[in-house]
């Protein structure tokens, strides 16, 4: 298994589990039906397709060393990915948010790696976890 990412003074827990079953059945699930493994699906190509919008935006922010903007970024992310049940991407974009506000995250020059990476361990469980 490749090396978790890594941000100084962002918490990383990679015990966590990546997909929260149980938060995302509350979201979409009500008998297990077709019905809502459809729904899922395209919940998940919309999170996929509008978050890949905003991590487009890294290389900029990153480079330019704006935090508010990276905050702001992952924030978008983080809160769909909550709602997802993609617990582990969740925390740890909260976790850049959390370091930034208290000013503990200030070079962003290899942020930009460990970020992308979690997203896409995130939407590969997500996409197998689902066939989709």
């Amino acid at each position: 298994m490749p090396e978790a990412p890594h941000i100084k003074h962002v918490k990383y827990d990679e015990k966590s589990p990546i997909i929260d079953r149980e938060q995302l059945d509350m979201l979409v699930v009500s008998d297990g039906g077709e019905d809502d493994l459809e729904l899922a699906g395209e919940l998940f190509k919309l999170f996929a397709k509008e978050s890949a919008a905003k991590l487009d935006e890294l290389p900029e922010a990153c480079a330019q060393g704006d935090a508010n903007q990276l905050r702001k970024i992952v924030h978008f992310v983080a809160g769909s990915a909550g709602n997802l049940g993609l617990a582990r991407l969740s925390a740890f974009y909260r976790g850049i948010e959390q370091a930034i506000d208290e000013h503990r995250l200030t070079d962003l020059s290899e942020v930009e790696a460990p970020i992308r990476y979690e997203f896409e361990i995130a939407r590969d469980a997500f996409r197998t976890n689902f066939s989709l």
